[in-house]
């Protein structure tokens, strides 16, 4: 089997994965900010590296996947304020919505789960270590990192100091010794959540919160560290900055970054009105369609998200679902039959196009074939490689009951019989209008050399 490569952004070059212990390999994903209902675009990072996730397990013996959720943000107390609800309301709500949307996607769910409240004491003992190392100091109430004071920083987002200086997203305030420190710390106004501290009444700032998480379930250097390339800079950044100087090393070995998604060719933005939500999404798509666009695209490259797209899927997931149809004993399609052209194809840096490609290229064999005893160990094949990138987990009749609306299954095998005979008795014009009628009604039927297969677009 090829061995597994992945594109380090620490190095910006492809390299060959080696664990720091092959008996547990351990992975931090940054998760949602929960203060409203994830995007599109949130959607893509997790559905990735759920993969990457599945991969892993089926190459080790253990994997510990921690994936964080921020509940604590500036964002949150203005949703909950405009919405007139306990900040707590506000994110249990979200973060119910989030647990549900990732399993209609086909998320697992992951090893840990840590709530940024739930670790305040973690992020207090971490602030100390850099305050007493020499990388942070407490100004009027906020406790900073000094930039300066780490000569690789920059080192994962490849920039200069000079650059960043220059930046808009650095902060000139009074409290700060330079302008490229960033907070660890800050005081909280009334009616803001607060936690006592030796530095005063606040709350954490947003980089310590991983840092601290991550430290606490995965150890002070672990094997992955992922994200939306979005977050490269400044928060993986800080957080790369905040391990080595509490611990004196990098935190993670390998640091994977997905790229962004579009919406009809332009960013996703509130004042262009294109911001798709990842519910409203899954009330118009199968949670599987969802899964099958975000995978379309390597991971690396800017996905175009389009109704072109989403239909391209949905007709992809019914041809390979139309195969599974074919297969006469329910019992050979579990997935017992094994392959590693798929793993061989995510081993590939997570090449999740050639993933699907492989499995059209086992529906055509099965479309292909008039042995039966071929078919369902095709079809077994195919429900097995299918596995381990998190599709065709229902079965066909399920797929196809629950994706078409405009016509019941025993009407469609009506008309479908109806067509068998006109077209025995040369009546092709009725046979083609059946046909027509059928897809009018977004059923496509296909001749085989088993009988007439449909399927719905």
């Amino acid at each position: 089997m090829k061995k597994l490569q992945l594109y380090n952004s620490l190095s910006n070059s492809l390299e060959d994965f080696v664990p720091i212990d092959s008996d547990n390999i351990r992975i931090y994903v940054c998760g949602p900010t929960v203060y409203a209902s994830p995007h599109i675009g949130n959607a893509r990072p997790m559905v990735i590296f759920d993969v990457l996730f599945r991969l892993l397990k089926k190459l080790y013996p253990k994997v510990s996947y921690a994936r964080n959720i921020t509940d604590v943000d500036d964002k949150i107390n203005s949703r909950a304020r405009d919405e007139k609800m306990s900040i707590k309301e506000l994110t249990d709500k979200v973060i119910e919505e989030f647990h549900k949307n990732m399993e209609l996607i086909g998320v697992l769910p992951v090893t840990h789960e840590p709530r940024a409240t739930f670790h305040i004491a973690e992020m207090l003992e971490m602030i100390q270590k850099l305050i007493t190392n020499g990388y942070a100091y407490e100004s009027l109430g906020h406790v900073l990192f000094r930039v300066r004071r780490m000569q690789n920083y920059g080192m994962l987002s490849k920039r200069n100091l000079d650059e960043m200086i220059a930046g808009s997203r650095v902060e000139v305030a009074p409290y700060k010794e330079d302008p490229l420190d960033f907070v660890l710390w800050k005081p909280s106004e009334e009616g803001i959540p607060a936690w006592d501290s030796p530095f005063g009444k606040g709350r954490p700032g947003w980089h310590i919160e991983c840092s601290a998480m991550s430290h606490k379930y995965l150890g002070e250097q672990f094997d992955i560290h992922a994200g939306g390339q979005d977050l490269m800079f400044p928060h993986h950044e800080n957080e790369l900055a905040q391990n080595f100087g509490a611990f004196g090393r990098v935190m993670a070995n390998y640091w994977i970054h997905n790229g962004m998604l579009l919406v009809n060719g332009q960013k996703m933005s509130k004042s262009l009105g294109n911001v798709i939500s990842l519910d409203d999404a899954l009330q118009k798509y199968d949670g599987e369609v969802i899964r099958y666009v975000l995978l379309s695209t390597h991971y690396r490259k800017t996905l175009d998200w389009t109704d072109n797209l989403t239909a391209q899927a949905k007709q992809s997931l019914n041809r390979l679902y139309g195969a599974l149809k074919l297969c006469s004993d329910d019992s050979e399609k579990q997935g017992n039959e094994q392959s590693l052209r798929t793993l061989n194809a995510l081993c590939g840096n997570l090449n999740t196009p050639f993933a699907l490609r492989v499995l059209h290229e086992i529906a055509d064999q099965i479309y292909k074939s008039s042995d039966q005893k071929e078919i369902n160990k095709l079809c077994s094949l195919l429900k097995s490689e299918a596995d381990i990138i998190g599709l065709l987990s229902r079965e066909a009749h399920d797929w196809f009951t629950q994706n078409n609306s405009l016509i019941s299954e025993d009407e469609i095998k009506r008309l479908i019989a109806e067509r068998k005979k006109a077209k025995s008795e040369k009546n092709f014009e009725l046979a083609d209008k059946i046909r027509s009628d059928l897809l009018s009604k977004n059923i496509q039927i296909e001749d085989t050399a088993n009988g007439t297969d449909w399927r719905n677009l």
